[in-house]
């Protein structure tokens, strides 16, 4: 390793100073602009790991450099300052990480890179005005930035702006017609303009470039509803899910691989599963434990990742181990839960399905898949109170209603059947299965009342 300068104590104050004047140093910085930065005081890193709080530390060692030299360019010293906001951003030290972002757009205004981070560390704050404000400056910078443009245009929908997305997803389209990310937001944009025929069109061709991208299905189903056609707005209800459409960002790929920490190794893993390189993120989330053995989060998705390779039996090792360290970890149990009934083992299955909504009360799909457990088991009865338990957390769970009525009619309980039903109506007016199902317990409760 190279031998670091240390961080001065004159080094420091010009760094609170930012260039206000308390240092003799880059005389080509006007003063009218020494006057606009902002104070960037290096944070308390207590709460850091070793590995990132040298990273942190050797970031404002180059920054107190420049600000020392006299020779320092503004280019220079505004990469500084960037490079230190990129860094306290990754270590969540986001008001300190924005005064150095914003110190980095004011000297290098040019520099399409640090109003692109601002813009998404803003979405990080919640700030979806100044997100889009931060974009527009770097579409300007890059007019033809496919990423810009498709943050540009969340952040317009965000902010009740579909016209403008529309506007701005068209833009992205013309770039690259093929991006999964640039269709949905298009279609998530005419779906907020009224427009269901064209949502479900754009919708439709993103899921069929990345089917992976489940969240669009739930979109896709309310402009299906919107056009009247129930069936496939139901369809698609079912399959949604947390898939996002994948968009290649180098800015944000240069981000995420900044900390040698866990987090980073998350984040990077996360990516390569999302390209379904499964080994690839299995070897990242294996160097994020060597960091952080106890993190449950990053055990699991190294279980997934091993799941996903076919390793069935490595991934229930990897799962009962996060259990292990940590058994409040409601997500191990659910998945060890998924694969013992997937390999027949449905006794196994129905333990760790319970242990997960012991753990966590409120678990939708690890309530779900017990009660299908239960009835693999012919606990029907048993499984009843999950279904109840569903539709308390989430009535939407359509899937959660029809599958409780049928328990009910499989225990002959056909008035409670009917009440259950009429509750879910209530919910789901158009939902063809509960309107059948509700005709089926009628016409068994009327030949009742007509044989007594």
């Amino acid at each position: 390793m190279t031998r670091r300068r240390p961080v001065t104590l004159t080094s420091v104050l010009c760094v609170v100073a930012a260039l206000g004047g308390a240092c003799n140093a880059s005389p080509g910085v006007p003063a009218s602009t020494r006057e606009t930065l902002r104070q960037v005081p290096m944070p308390d890193l207590s709460r850091l790991p070793d590995p990132v709080r040298d990273q942190v530390r050797e970031r404002y060692a180059v920054l107190a450099r420049h600000l020392d030299s006299g020779a320092t360019s503004i280019e220079e010293l505004g990469r500084a300052y960037g490079e230190v906001g990129l860094i306290l951003m990754a270590a969540e030290f986001e008001t300190d990480a924005l005064s150095s972002l914003v110190n980095a757009q004011t000297l290098v205004p040019d520099d399409a890179r640090w109003p692109y981070y601002l813009g998404q560390l803003h979405l990080v704050r919640g700030e979806h005005a100044e997100a889009h404000e931060s974009f527009e400056r770097a579409l300007a910078l890059r007019p033809t930035d496919l990423p810009t443009l498709v943050r540009l245009g969340e952040t317009y929908l965000d902010h009740g702006r579909p016209a403008d997305a529309q506007r701005i997803f068209r833009d992205a389209l013309a770039i690259e017609p093929a991006s999964a990310a640039a269709l949905g937001g298009a279609g998530r944009a005419a779906l907020a303009h009224g427009d269901h025929a064209g949502a479900a069109q754009y919708l439709r061709r993103a899921l069929a470039i990345e089917p992976q991208a489940t969240s669009l299905h739930y979109p896709l189903a309310l402009a299906y509803r919107g056009l009247g056609d129930l069936a496939r707005a139901d369809a698609h209800l079912r399959q949604r899910g947390g898939g996002e459409p994948t968009l290649s960002d180098p800015l944000i790929e240069e981000y995420n691989g900044l900390l040698e920490s866990a987090l980073a190794y998350q984040n990077r893993g996360m990516e390569a599963m999302q390209g379904r390189e499964w080994a690839t993120a299995a070897a990242l989330f294996r160097k994020g434990l060597a960091l952080e053995p106890d993190n449950p989060a990053l055990g699991h998705t190294l279980g997934t990742a091993l799941s996903q390779m076919g390793d069935i039996n490595a991934a229930i090792a990897q799962f009962e181990e996060v259990a292990r360290r940590s058994p409040e970890f409601a997500r191990a149990h659910f998945s060890l839960g998924v694969l013992h009934q997937s390999t027949g083992r449905v006794g196994d299955a129905v333990r760790r399905f319970e242990a997960a909504v012991t753990h966590d009360p409120n678990y939708v799909e690890a309530h779900l898949a017990l009660a299908t457990s239960l009835q693999l088991t012919r606990r029907v009865d048993a499984s009843l109170p999950h279904y109840v338990r569903v539709v308390e957390i989430d009535p939407r769970r359509v899937e959660a209603w029809i599958a409780g009525a049928n328990v009910l009619i499989r225990l002959e309980r056909y008035e409670a059947a009917r009440d259950w039903l009429d509750r879910a109506s209530k919910v789901h007016a158009d939902m063809p299965e509960i309107a059948s199902l509700r005709e089926t317990v009628e016409a068994i409760l009327e030949l009742r009342q007509a044989f007594r």
